[in-house]
């Protein structure tokens, strides 16, 4: 078997696990080696409990010695919930090779490379390093880029608009559709609108019980809050900050801010100005579109730009979803 087929079985590994559990932790999996089988397995089952390293080792009835061990990410280096994974390697004295498909981009994490070539452990670093960060986007953002991972999400007509004129838009999609937005926000750190989606729709902005909600943040200078549901949740409130004449410029420093609040990923639910502005900025990572049968004729359309079409263009499709009468859309950069 090749380097690239075990590292694939160790990306599967990681994978067996929930990543609302897991977070605020990537997921990581792992596979020991002898002999060209593989002889034991493990992942990150939930934030707090032994990494994938660990639970492999301990999954072996008896110890070995002179294995390879293929582990998804940079075996940690420092005390967090746990001790260092890289310990547990060393300290077990089973291993004369660890794969790893790609670096920790958390610098309180790193430095597990250097640890194990200082025991007399052979390292490579790179194989299947393009699928150990496709499963783990957020937390390569969070890291690499200091700022959340951001999904825009918008519901359409069929003939492209977001609400009526009058701002108002329940329900543009049905409630399969919407459930689906339920899930996602159950797997997001915040999620982020504007004060006229506040004044017009009165959302509650949670997850409908399907799992953890969402910290709410609310765009605005003015907002009467206590007149809304999202006052009971302590929402953060951006608005003296932010400069008017330049949104786009604003997204930066909200995402800035965001960073500093340890907020992995945003869900961007706004209205057009929102959108439009995140749009603008080019700091989005994911855009979920949900398309339903309905048409209004005339309305408020979801992005306030030009023409959106050259920058769907730019887009590629991941995914499609056929709902009862609506579909979803996800796009990525």
């Amino acid at each position: 078997m090749s380097s690239t087929f075990f590292m694939q079985e160790a990306i599967k590994e990681a994978l067996k696990a929930d990543p609302n559990k897991v977070y605020p932790n990537p997921l990581v999996g792992c596979v020991i080696v002898k002999d060209n089988k593989i002889i034991a397995r493990g992942y990150h089952r939930e934030f707090g409990t032994s990494h994938a390293e660990v639970n492999a080792i301990e999954s072996l009835d008896v110890p070995v010695s002179s294995a390879d061990l293929y582990v998804t990410l940079e075996p940690c280096a420092h005390f967090g919930k746990n001790p260092p994974c890289v310990n547990a390697i060393i300290e077990s004295k089973m291993f004369k090779k660890v794969i790893i498909a790609s670096y920790d981009p958390n610098e309180k994490a790193m430095g597990g490379i250097e640890l194990l070539k200082s025991a007399g452990i052979e390292v490579e670093v790179g194989d299947c390093a393009k699928e150990s960060k496709e499963i783990n986007q957020r937390f390569y953002t969070f890291f690499q880029e200091k700022r959340p991972y951001v999904i825009i999400k918008f519901a359409r007509t069929q003939d492209g608009f977001i609400a009526r004129l009058d701002g108002s838009s329940k329900w543009i999609t049905e409630e399969d559709a919407r459930a689906d937005v339920h899930l996602t926000r159950s797997g997001c750190d915040a999620i982020l609108v504007g004060r006229n989606t506040i004044e017009i729709d009165n959302p509650s902005l949670d997850s409908h019980g399907i799992g953890r909600d969402p910290q709410i943040v609310i765009l605005s200078s003015d907002l009467k809050l206590n007149l809304f549901k999202v006052s009971k949740k302590q929402p953060l409130i951006f608005g003296k900050k932010l400069n008017k004449k330049s949104p786009e410029n604003n997204i930066k420093i909200i995402l800035d801010n965001l960073f500093q609040e340890n907020v992995q990923s945003l869900l961007v639910e706004g209205g057009q100005k929102t959108i439009t502005s995140f749009i603008k900025s080019g700091y989005f990572d994911e855009i979920h579109e949900y398309v339903s049968p309905k048409k209004f004729e005339s309305g408020i359309p979801f992005y306030g730009g030009d023409d959106f079409s050259e920058i769907r263009s730019s887009l590629k499709l991941v995914s499609e979803i056929s709902f009862k009468n609506d579909i979803k859309k996800v796009y990525k950069k």
